[in-house]
């Protein structure tokens, strides 16, 4: 199997680096995925500014007194595992992104978070499934493709589907990311290398 040459490499590390500020991190959710913020109760409006300001065991406090009062909501475990992924509790993040797909089995969030977890943890197969399972429930969700297409590209050297999901992303994005442009060109040319080597 080919690797990508260590110029190569650099770009994407570099590019990486920027997109993956906007790949992993994430605003805090609101109540539900069909919810407004104006429909969350005051408490969860309160974790919610208080994850904006970074105070983030404040905001846990309250979150994990709303799992409690509103069992049946997938938001506040979700928006738990954000701060306990902040906090590198990564055990504890995958556990409340489970509770929380047990909720609402069908959140492209959750599932895209849970991505996230197990990229980092080396468990790239589960995290590919993963986010298959993100686009699948919410076609339209960019920032699923765009971690999809990180997880392709430099952990599973599958170019070919990183290019698909990064110029998903693009499309999605409606305004053209740069950063993403220049790793979408990239790909076209170690994908179109790859394609002249195996021609006849």
């Amino acid at each position: 199997m080919k690797t990508i040459s260590t110029q190569c490499r650099g770009l994407l590390l570099g590019l990486l680096v920027s997109i993956m500020l906007t790949a992993c991190s994430t605003l805090p959710l609101g109540w539900s995925s069909s919810a407004t913020r104006s429909d969350n109760p005051a408490a969860y409006e309160e974790a919610l500014a208080l994850m904006d300001s970074g105070h983030l065991e404040a905001a846990e406090t309250i979150l994990l007194r709303l799992t409690k009062r509103y069992r049946r909501s997938a938001g506040p475990w979700i928006n738990l595992s954000i701060i306990y992924s902040q906090t590198e509790r990564n055990d504890q993040a995958e556990e409340a992104l489970n509770r929380a797909l047990e909720l609402d089995p069908r959140s492209a969030v959750a599932y895209n978070h849970l991505g996230i977890l197990l990229r980092r943890d080396g468990r790239f197969e589960k995290a590919d499934q993963a986010y298959a399972k993100a686009i699948r429930f919410d076609p339209e969700y960019s920032l699923a493709y765009l971690n999809y297409g990180v997880l392709a590209d430099l952990y599973l050297q599958q170019p070919e589907r990183a290019l698909v999901y990064f110029q998903r992303y693009q499309e999605l994005q409606g305004e053209e990311d740069q950063r993403v442009r220049r790793w979408i060109i990239e790909l076209e040319r170690r994908v179109a290398r790859k394609t002249a080597q195996v021609s006849p």
